[in-house]
């Protein structure tokens, strides 16, 4: 972390890319431009280090449009660290270029919503918009529309619970993470259920904050550190054996950038491993596909073999496996609202490879990915259902 904290573009990292191209056939946000992929976003880097060009807002905009997926990195042949480079290059732009608003905006009400007075205007605004339906559509500033949930009336409470197993053969503490504390709070309670019947007690932190992953990824350093002090300083609260998440940008966050060498978990990855008593059994037959997130093979180097065997397990159900299942669904957090065009030209492909599926549920491990594919719903027309994979698996379980 070095590197982020002094605002270094290291230059021996970008050297190492070989500028084969190959990451042009899995980037989200490629449209054409050199400058849109992470071989041309790289090359812009080590210009602007070696004072070949100077640091200007359209070498800025290049920078902007990543989505940070990082599937660049997973298909890279020659190991390029991607994210630390494209990190520091967008630190170096905001202290040289400045950060838009919307950013500035998006990012500090994040901090806002896990503050003390935010968990209470949250809860506040759950209870308000309980008649509302569950999506509410919302004009962006950027143009477009999107249907994001509402807060959830229980926002905010598990935390500071600790959830006994019957037979305790391991403590968990569960980073909830804010898109579940805020809006998927029933998302929360089934990766404890899940993670009780497998024998773990469960922890869920008082005071945790955002795990700052989207910050960090946008190049503000300086809260990316205070949020990872103030967290640090809640776990340390705290006994525990591993940490479980059910968002893989938190669980990225937690096992890259914490530097504490825990071992993190996706709930899915414990079930696979030691869920072999666990029975899940569908009331009624049906078929399911799945979109793998991509923080979950790029950040926490999970095996997405892991998520269909997970299913495979739930009884009269039948898993149908999408062509483009490990592309990017074009959520990226704010990215979707800062570049809406090239969000929903993602969005599309996805809904249209999911369409020919003929699934009747889409299902993934990541809350974001899930309000981006409900969005691509209601937008796109598909009559498919989404949901995430814990809350899937939780309504199924068997009784002992």
């Amino acid at each position: 972390m070095s590197a982020y904290r002094e605002i270094v573009i290291p230059e021996d990292l970008i050297q190492k890319c070989v500028k084969c191209g190959i990451c042009k056939s899995v980037c989200p946000s490629y449209h054409g431009e050199e400058g849109s992929f992470a071989r041309g976003r790289l090359a812009l880097a080590e210009m602007v280090v070696r004072g070949d060009l100077p640091l200007t807002e359209e070498i800025a905009r290049q920078w902007d449009e990543c989505a940070m997926c990082r599937r660049c990195e997973w298909i890279c042949p020659n190991d390029v660290r991607y994210k630390e480079i494209l990190v520091a290059a967008r630190a170096l732009q905001s202290r040289k270029v400045g950060k838009d608003l919307l950013s500035r905006m998006g990012l500090r009400s994040l901090e806002f919503m896990q503050s003390g007075v935010g968990r209470k205007v949250v809860r506040l605004t759950g209870l308000l918009t309980a008649p509302l339906p569950s999506e509410l559509k919302i004009p962006l500033p950027t143009g477009g529309v999107k249907f994001f949930p509402k807060p959830h009336r229980r926002s905010f409470t598990l935390r500071g619970k600790t959830f006994p197993a019957r037979e305790e053969k391991g403590k968990l503490l569960f980073f909830t993470g804010c898109m579940i504390d805020i809006f998927h709070g029933e998302t929360g309670e089934s990766v404890v259920k899940l993670m009780n019947r497998l024998g773990y007690t469960v922890v869920v932190p008082r005071d945790i904050r955002c795990c700052g992953a989207p910050h960090l990824y946008h190049g503000n350093l300086d809260a990316f550190e205070k949020l990872k002090e103030h967290n640090l300083r809640e776990l340390e609260n705290y006994e525990f054996d591993a940490l479980v998440v059910a968002c893989p940008t938190c669980g990225g966050a937690l096992l890259e950038d914490y530097d504490r060498g825990w071992e993190v978990y996706d709930f899915a990855q414990l079930i696979a491993r030691e869920g072999s008593k666990l029975k899940f059994r569908a009331k009624e037959e049906e078929s399911i596909t799945f979109h793998v997130p991509c923080h979950s093979y790029t950040a926490m180097r999970v095996n997405p073999e892991t998520f269909y065997g997970v299913m495979e397990r739930v009884e009269k159900v039948r898993v149908v496996r999408a062509e483009l299942a490990q592309s990017c669904c074009g959520f990226a957090g704010l990215w979707s609202i800062q570049h809406p065009k090239l969000s929903e030209r993602v969005q599309m492909e996805k809904m249209e490879d999911f369409g020919r599926t003929g699934a009747d549920r889409i299902l993934t491990a990541c809350p974001g990915c899930a309000l981006q594919i409900k969005d691509g719903v209601r937008k796109f027309g598909s009559n498919q259902r989404v949901t995430h994979l814990a809350d899937y698996l939780a309504e199924r379980l068997e009784d002992d």
